[in-house]
């Protein structure tokens, strides 16, 4: 039986009206050309839902999450994409009784294929294991610590015994020795041992949900080694680029409108166990750019509840400043007395920790507090040291009224008065002002706080979704954006109009399973711009994007020859910045 194509899919898509659709789960209202309704993917209370029936998507304004009648249903509904498409052929009476209604799966690459079969398999052998007398201690450990069968279940917990039970059951599957060493399983020896033993088992997952690594834990007083053990990083397993219990939280996130991050397992657990399920944990290590990467696709805000110790504030400091940087909304769940949420759970009971995490601080008022803890404010120069760090925090901010607040605290705090506090201010907004550099990452704003070159960028995608002819246009003349998220785009509007003449957004995104681009392709859309009178606007966007390539072409030359001490590299080095000004 053949595969659904896309061709089908898009008939599929526009058998229906997603207007219709949507209004047999929401209460929709008309406003001009569009419906609104309340957004069911985040606490609205304002409808910030827009559905566009001449566009078949929707749109939302506070938490931007969009697509089209699949994605709507797929996200409302909880189902997998395959169901969403099967319940619009059925509202829509398309027959697909001919097509192979597998769930789509990313095609693996062959070469790590043997990898996630041995860790699916000992993740498999691990939670047998559990339930047999050979993990009697264990399993009592974990039910003194609160862990019912019912959170092993979920958490998919287990154990690891003493009898190098991977290795022997490897062997047997006919795993290869490298493939056993590579997977970090198997420890390389002469004739290989398991990396894991007597220990409890957490699983790690990618965020698709398969198993990539293993964390043990050890739960004897007896035992002397580290607390923790975890997998060495491999060709699936990347901690920097994992988050522990990501593939699980997705939903629970966008219904909460924000992400909880803790620094380990239990913690994560111990959430669990008080009904917030919507916390990641990051195992100890520093948020990474591929963290940051997880966490937009599951929500713009985050709270921060890492340890309440002093490393663990140390850690929220930090943490802070890399997610603000990112442009992350971020509160802090302040952790009374040292404790961590496990501790809390278990000293204070289920209220108290829901509690603390209902009344978190703002990333300010933890910085003020932070540091006025760490300063002697009986000594002049640190109390003025205290004064300039939080004067520059403030002068971050855009609201007026947010700034008045944090003023008068910090006139308080410091002693210091308004006056010399309100300077401090002035001159750090005007420093900030003079050196801010333009963004990096598109954002769906306003036109003028655009850097020109990815505003350029930005407009071109959009005249190009509604004329073949300008996306031909930019193949021919550019072909190159430098906005990563901007080219991909433009690669797939491209090969969809060598197909198609006019280009639905709605089908475009049926193909896409990137989130992000797929919000991004949306945000685009619905830009407005006005109508193009000739092709000259077209030329200056294509002009500009050339200016930014020559302009970053001058900027390697010229850092390519302050390195250089060859005469001839040098030479030739001048010769190309000289032919670069030319074009100028």
């Amino acid at each position: 039986m053949p595969r659904l194509s896309s061709e089908k899919i898009n008939e599929i898509r526009q058998s229906v009206d997603i207007v219709d659709v949507i209004g047999t789960y929401l209460p929709l209202e008309k406003k001009g050309r569009n419906y609104v309704a309340i957004c069911p993917f985040h606490d609205d209370s304002h409808p910030s839902m827009s559905i566009s029936p001449e566009r078949q998507i929707f749109m939302c304004f506070v938490c931007h999450h969009g697509g089209n009648v699949f994605t709507f249903l797929k996200d409302y509904l909880k189902i997998p994409y395959i169901e969403a498409v099967k319940m619009v052929a059925n509202i829509g009476n398309v027959d697909i009784s001919k097509y192979n209604l597998e769930s789509r799966v990313k095609p693996v690459d062959q070469k790590l294929e043997p990898l996630y079969r041995m860790h699916d398999e000992a993740n498999k052998i691990y939670n047998h294991y559990l339930n047999t007398k050979l993990a009697i201690q264990a399993k009592e450990y974990l039910n003194n610590r609160k862990i019912t069968d019912g959170i092993i279940e979920t958490f998919e917990i287990g154990y690891a015994p003493n009898n190098h039970v991977l290795l022997k059951a490897f062997e047997k599957m006919n795993f290869n020795k490298v493939s056993m060493f590579e997977s970090g399983l198997i420890i390389e020896a002469s004739n290989g041992y398991d990396r894991f033993t007597d220990r409890i088992m957490f699983p790690l997952h990618d965020a698709s949900g398969r198993v990539v690594g293993f964390s043990g834990r050890i739960y004897k007083q007896s035992q002397n080694e580290s607390k923790y053990m975890n997998s060495p990083e491999s060709s699936i397993f990347i901690k920097g680029d994992t988050l522990y219990n990501y593939h699980r939280v997705g939903e629970e996130a966008r219904q909460a409108g924000y992400i909880i991050i803790t620094e380990g397992f239990m913690d994560v657990i111990a959430l669990y166990k008080a009904g917030i399920k919507n916390a990641v944990a990051i195992m100890g290590t520093a948020l990474t750019h591929g963290h940051l990467n997880l966490l937009k696709r599951l929500s713009k805000t985050v709270y921060l509840c890492l340890d309440g110790d002093q490393a663990g504030r140390n850690a929220t400091i930090k943490s802070i400043d890399i997610l603000l940087s990112a442009g992350f909304i971020v509160k802090v769940v302040d952790l009374p007395d040292n404790l961590d949420p496990d501790e809390i759970l278990d000293k204070r009971g289920i209220e108290e920790l829901n509690a603390v995490i209902k009344r978190p601080l703002s990333s300010l008022d933890f910085k003020m507090n932070y540091y006025y803890e760490m300063t002697n404010m009986d000594n002049y120069e640190d109390r003025k040291s205290y004064l300039e760090t939080i004067a520059r925090e403030i002068s971050r901010l855009d609201d007026i009224i947010d700034q008045d607040h944090y003023i008068q605290q910090l006139e308080k705090k410091s002693g210091f008065s308004r006056n010399i506090i309100d300077q401090l201010i002035n001159q750090n907004t005007a420093v900030r002002i003079e050196t801010a550099e333009p963004p990096k990452i598109p954002k769906f704003q306003n036109q003028r706080l655009l850097d020109k070159y990815i505003r350029a960028e930005r407009d071109l995608l959009y005249y190009m979704m509604n004329d073949k002819n300008v996306a031909m246009m930019y193949e021919a003349k550019a072909g190159f954006m430098f906005n990563d998220i901007y080219r991909i785009i433009a690669s797939y509007i491209i090969d969809y109009y060598r197909q198609e003449v006019v280009l639905e957004v709605a089908d475009l995104i049926s193909s896409i399973e990137d989130e992000n681009l797929v919000q991004n392709i949306i945000e685009i859309s619905q830009l407005g711009l006005p109508k193009l009178k000739d092709t000259k606007a077209i030329d200056d966007y294509i002009e500009t994007i050339k200016e930014k390539t020559v302009m970053v072409k001058k900027e390697e030359l010229t850092k390519a020859l302050a390195d250089t001490f060859d005469p001839k590299q040098k030479a030739q080095i001048l010769k190309e910045i000289i032919a670069l000004k030319d074009k100028e």
